[in-house]
């Protein structure tokens, strides 16, 4: 044991000595710059092959996202926004995102917009309450009370209105649906000749089939300004009513929100391409 710890400098120092000469050699003949050159090439390599990797299952997992997400909803705010433009104030479709929240899909979208896309959901819903709302409960209690005012009748219901004219000097006649004219603001006459030449149009009157609760139909005067008088009068109560303007209010707001989610949906599903 003593003579291993006498000996133990000796021993190292040859070892140390034995090291050095080795790399010396090495260095002297060449070989650590090839070894040198081997490794980093082996390195970059190594760097650039990760790098295609990952690029490649990021494209991958881009177009899968815009084939079973992204896609679809496309064609939802198309169609919502087409609906907002032309002002039909009807219930609007964003099923798929509530279908997509129930799945996989839903984590397939980044945080940030996948917020975005819940927020704007809400917002469709409540818009479709109101809808709704104005057409099976606030537009047929205006209309009973103004039936009931101007005509003298209590009404079960609206039957329809009817618009006659003569078109090119042919009798013809429509029935626009009066629910549909109240939302859009627009008289029965003008939503009934809104598509015609109204150079050709002549001797225009409307009027209004009431089912009254013994069954029988009271047809309001034809050539009376009656029809007219209840026209206006429920236009005039419907603009006071809150929940019709806030339907004209978001309207015009959800319009805008959805040409800009369209707008980011756009960038996303042409992303694939630039990876």
């Amino acid at each position: 044991m003593t003579d291993l710890r006498e000996n133990l400098g000796w021993i190292l120092g040859s070892i140390a000595t034995a090291i050095a000469m080795a790399f010396g050699w090495i260095y002297e003949s060449g070989i650590l710059n090839t070894l040198v050159g081997i490794a980093i090439g082996a390195g970059i390599a190594y760097f650039v092959q990760t790098r295609t990797q990952k690029r490649a299952w990021k494209r991958e997992y881009a177009v899968r996202t815009t084939e079973q997400v992204y896609g679809i909803l496309f064609g939802d705010l198309k169609r919502i926004i087409e609906f907002l433009e032309k002002k039909y104030y009807i219930n609007l479709a964003f099923l798929t995102w509530g279908e997509i929240q129930g799945d996989h899909r839903y984590f397939m979208v980044d945080e940030k917009f996948r917020k975005r896309l819940d927020e704007f959901s809400k917002r469709i819903e409540t818009y479709n309450d109101a809808c709704s709302r104005l057409e099976y409960k606030v537009f047929p209690k205006i209309m009973n009370a103004e039936v009931q005012r101007i005509f003298n009748v209590k009404p079960d219901r609206i039957a329809n209105i009817n618009v006659k004219y003569k078109e090119y000097e042919r009798d013809s006649s429509t029935a626009p649906n009066i629910i549909t004219c109240l939302k859009r603001g627009i008289h029965p006459i003008e939503d009934a000749l809104e598509n015609k030449d109204k150079a050709e149009i002549s001797d225009v009157r409307w009027s209004i089939s009431i089912q009254l609760g013994d069954g029988t139909t009271f047809l309001s005067e034809r050539n009376s300004e009656k029809p007219d008088e209840f026209w206006k009068s429920c236009m005039r109560k419907i603009k006071e009513d809150k929940t019709y303007k806030f339907m004209i209010e978001e309207n015009e707001k959800l319009l805008d929100e959805t040409r800009k989610i369209r707008k980011k949906l756009v960038k996303r599903i042409e992303e694939p391409w630039k990876i």
